[in-house]
């Protein structure tokens, strides 16, 4: 397209519309996977929901695929299309802080940074993610897996509303004082519906944790990744443990664990057991703010490229264990990490029913991420990634992953197993009523039923 086409939505437009030939151009259209690397005709970086709608609106009307960006922050690169529209939230930031009612509104294009910012002035939180330039509402909409997992339960438990433009351009109320079969599929169902401009969640005092890392590293990592999977089996509510197994520059074995833990003991009984696996070579745990906890992962922005793929298993035997150690050294060079995410604790109080997502009750998320930075090791890190992958299938609990880190090329079956088939029915009856043309098909997509 011209830029001339263009030129009826930037008159209508607050925001800007920013078209290949204009300064910044590259900077904006760039994502988190640096293995993405695709050209829009367009992007529309809103300012106002009625960007949006105008938007979605010109999209449609110029038969423009259209992808939505909140945070960029998806390694499928969902949030970004070639030769389509983009509508770019990345301006709508802002978050209101409600103290005494202990909820939050923000905006559809807020990332985790701006939000633990206006949060914890007030001393609250919410169980966000671990990354803070995520973006809040696509990591919401997709589950939420974070440092208060085990004490206040997934990001999506706690969403009490939204505000969300579909792409006939009516703006839906999402929640009790709306559609609460919309929120009920927000809640895990992704961007399949519209594009949620303002979501709204509850808060929790907290400020301060003791968190941080500890490191081992050595011929005894498996012997460690047993004791943190003990540790995340046993642990109290009040402590949260993800972990990465990755290896250094030689190839060693390294694992790093990430508490955080909200209670009032000084030392209690997990840490000591976790200070005294073999292998510690680092004991970074402190007590510190919430927001400090927040940057302890700090992975580079748009520099690595990129490749995930994982399964909710239902246990951690050790012959998983053994299997994942012995696929960290399978390339001869650092293959990237696997994370490991316990799901243990408060996700296990609730109602499956209460949100789309179907992986409340496994009991470690596990992700295979393939990263480097030559792109001629692309085959080669895909490779890795589906093989480690596929290491794990034996004890997935939904045979599926976690559809904020699956790519692109997912068949539909994965995406199904993903919510289970019954929550996936219900999310095609919404996808029918809320977008029916699924023009909104840039995400690990629930398809109409009519296609």
């Amino acid at each position: 397209m011209t830029s001339a086409a263009f030129t009826g939505l930037r008159r209508s437009f607050a925001g800007a519309v920013v078209l290949p030939d204009d300064a910044g151009y590259d900077h904006v259209r760039g994502c988190f996977n640096a293995l993405i690397d695709r050209r829009p005709a367009a992007i529309a970086r809103c300012a106002t929901p009625g960007d949006v709608a105008a938007a979605l609106e010109f999209g449609q009307a110029e038969g423009l695929e259209i992808a939505v960006r909140g945070g960029g922050h998806n390694p499928a690169g969902h949030c970004v299309c070639d030769d389509g529209l983009v509508i770019d939230l990345s301006l709508m930031t802002r978050v209101d802080v409600d103290a005494e009612a202990c909820v939050a509104r923000s905006q559809g294009g807020a990332t985790w940074l701006d939000f633990d910012r206006a949060t914890q002035a007030h001393g609250l939180v919410t169980p966000g993610g671990v990354v803070g330039t995520t973006g809040v509402t696509g990591l919401t909409l997709g589950g939420g897996i974070g440092h208060l997992t085990a004490q206040l339960g997934f990001t999506c438990d706690g969403l009490l509303g939204a505000d969300v433009i579909t792409p006939a351009g009516d703006t839906v109320r999402a929640g009790p004082d709306g559609d609460e079969e919309l929120l009920w599929g927000l809640r895990g169902g992704g961007g399949n519906f519209g594009v949620a401009t303002q979501i709204e969640l509850r808060l929790h005092p907290l400020e301060r944790v003791l968190g941080g890392r500890l490191v081992y590293m050595g011929d005894e990592v498996a012997k460690a990744l047993r004791v943190y999977r003990d540790v995340a089996a046993t642990a109290p509510g009040d402590v949260s443990v993800g972990a990465v197994l990755a290896t250094d520059e030689d190839t060693r074995p390294v694992l790093i664990v990430l508490p955080c833990y909200t209670g009032d003991e000084e030392e209690p009984e997990w840490l000591r057991g976790l200070r005294a696996a073999p292998g510690l070579i680092a004991d970074q745990i402190r007590v510190h703010s919430f927001v400090a906890q927040q940057h302890v992962v700090n992975p580079s922005y748009g520099i690595e490229r990129t490749y995930w793929k994982g399964h909710f298993v239902r246990e951690l035997p050790d012959e998983l264990i053994d299997a994942l150690v012995e696929r960290m050294l399978a390339l001869g060079r650092p293959p990237g990490g696997v994370l490991i995410e316990s799901l243990a604790g408060a996700p296990k109080e609730l109602d499956d029913d209460s949100a789309a997502l179907g992986f409340r009750d496994a009991a470690f998320n596990l992700s295979a991420m393939g990263d480097w930075l030559d792109p001629a090791h692309d085959d080669e890190g895909i490779a890795w990634t589906r093989e480690t992958a596929a290491a794990m299938e034996p004890w997935s609990q939904t045979g599926a992953g976690y559809v904020n880190y699956m790519q692109a090329d997912e068949p539909i079956e994965r995406v199904r197993a993903a919510f289970g088939p019954e929550k996936f029915d219900r999310l095609q009856a919404l996808k029918d009523r809320y977008d029916p043309g699924n023009v909104l098909r840039r995400n690990q997509n629930v398809p109409p039923s009519a296609s």
